[in-house]
C-alpha cells in the first residue's frame, strides 16, 4: 500500500504540469476518483485508475481539490481527478410545489443546482436515499422525474 500524506502541488502548477505532461505521454499518472463529498476527507483508503492501493492521510491544514497532486517521481504521478457528479433531475408540477420542493431540499442540506423549470439534486448519497425522501411528491403526483430512462 502506497502511503500518500501531502499535497504536492496541483495539476495546473506550472512547474508540475509539465512534468506530469511527459509522465501522461508514458502513460504513467494514475488517478484516484473522488466525488464531491470525498473531497473533504482528510483520511481514506483509495484504489487508483490502475490499481494502486494508497491510503491518504493529509494535514488539517491541507484541502484536496481537483488535480491535487499526491505523489510523483520519474515513474509515476498519482492524482486526484473529481469524478463526475449524478444529477437527480425533478420538475415540479406548480410554483407552489416548486417552493416547496426548494425548501424541503435546503432542509436536507441537499446540494443543488436550479434550472429554468427543475430542480437538480446532487446524488451523494445512494439514489435510493433520495427517492425514499421524496416519497410524498411522487406519491400525490407533485413532481416528476426528468431525464431518467
Amino acid at each position: 500500500m502506497l502511503q500518500l500524506n501531502e499535497i504536492l502541488g496541483f495539476s495546473h502548477d506550472s512547474d508540475l504540469s509539465n512534468q506530469l505532461h511527459d509522465l501522461s505521454h508514458a502513460g504513467k499518472v494514475e488517478y484516484i476518483y473522488l466525488d464531491h463529498a470525498n473531497l473533504q476527507r482528510r483520511r481514506f483508503r483509495a484504489t487508483t485508475d490502475q490499481g494502486t492501493d494508497c491510503a491518504v492521510s493529509l494535514a488539517r491544514n491541507q484541502k484536496l481539490a481537483n488535480g491535487s497532486v499526491l505523489y510523483l517521481n520519474e515513474d509515476r504521478a498519482i492524482v486526484v481527478q473529481m469524478a463526475e457528479d449524478q444529477w437527480l433531475s425533478l420538475k415540479p408540477n406548480d410554483f407552489a410545489t416548486a417552493i416547496e420542493l426548494g425548501y424541503f431540499a435546503g432542509n436536507m442540506h441537499w446540494r443543488v443546482k436550479f434550472g429554468k423549470d427543475h430542480l437538480d439534486i446532487a446524488l451523494e448519497s445512494p439514489e435510493q436515499i433520495y427517492l425514499e425522501r421524496l416519497h410524498d411528491f411522487f406519491d400525490q403526483q407533485r413532481i416528476t422525474r426528468i431525464g431518467h430512462e
